[in-house]
């Protein structure tokens, strides 16, 4: 493939860092039962306004995400119960940042997109795991209306809280015993989940309703395939730092590289 490297850009973030509390939404669960199958995509448009096509000649979106400024230090919390399975401190990083300041767990998804390859159904559940009173992966990626998987396996009794605005909330106890609990999200979303047992805990179900999304890696980097040609608006956004956006133009069977910066507003 060549390269086409002509819009490669920079960008600082100008928003305040997002957290804090958000409305309840919608999600559905089980305790296991049978898997659910996302609906039928065979062409036509469905509720989310994308269309699924035969990309014959896609073209790639590589690119890195960086973070510019001062890493802020990470928080200590100390922990009063379940030392047993927990510690008895723990290290909460706001950002998780390389030696060459790649910024790990950046959600990358092309937000205008409406027409591209179909979103597959995974051939097993993604999972999100409860392990050493620790949410893993931090960032999941799932499709719209597929069974997530969500496991604990500490000795101990979790809480799985979901936060979001579209999707109905979820806020159920998870003791050892219980090894699964079966969810789903209706709404494509970014899903807030924690644990009230446990306040450190936490994570983000990114919900998915076409296949252009990554996750940055532990060097800030990130890939999208199979992106039909033309030009779309790249989004991305970190938990702590909010969401900048970039127009990208892809060309067929080309690589168009993207680099990205971002930093908290308090750094501008």
């Amino acid at each position: 493939m060549k390269v086409n490297r002509g819009i490669t850009t920079g960008l600082l973030l100008l928003l305040a860092a997002c957290g804090g509390e958000e409305p309840a939404t919608d999600g559905r669960e089980s305790e296991a039962g049978p898997a659910e199958t996302s609906a039928e995509q065979e062409g036509a448009t469905g509720d989310s306004g994308y269309t699924v096509i035969d990309v014959a000649d896609g073209g790639v979106i590589r690119g890195t995400v960086s973070f510019v400024g001062t890493v802020p230090a990470p928080r200590s919390v100390s922990v009063s119960e379940d030392t047993d399975a927990c510690g008895e401190e723990r290290e909460i990083h706001g950002l998780r940042v390389g030696e060459n300041g790649g910024l790990m767990h950046a959600v990358v998804s092309l937000i205008d997109i409406t027409a591209g390859a179909r979103l597959e159904a995974p051939s097993s559940p993604p999972t999100l795991d409860q392990r050493g009173c620790a949410f893993e992966p931090h960032i999941l990626l799932a499709p719209v209306s597929e069974v997530v998987a969500v496991l604990n396996n500490d000795p101990i009794t979790h809480n799985i809280h979901t936060v979001a605005f579209a999707n109905r909330p979820i806020n159920r106890a998870q003791p050892s015993r219980l090894k699964k609990i079966d969810v789903s999200f209706t709404v494509a979303e970014k899903v807030r989940v924690r644990c009230d047992m446990h306040e450190w805990m936490g994570a983000w179900i990114v919900v998915m309703d076409h296949p252009y999304h990554a996750v940055t890696d532990a060097t800030g980097g990130f890939v999208l395939e199979n992106v039909p040609p033309g030009t779309y608006t790249m989004e991305v956004w970190h938990e702590t730092l909010g969401a900048v956006t970039q127009e990208v133009s892809v060309t067929a069977g080309e690589v168009s590289e993207v680099d990205v910066e971002m930093a908290s507003s308090e750094q501008q």
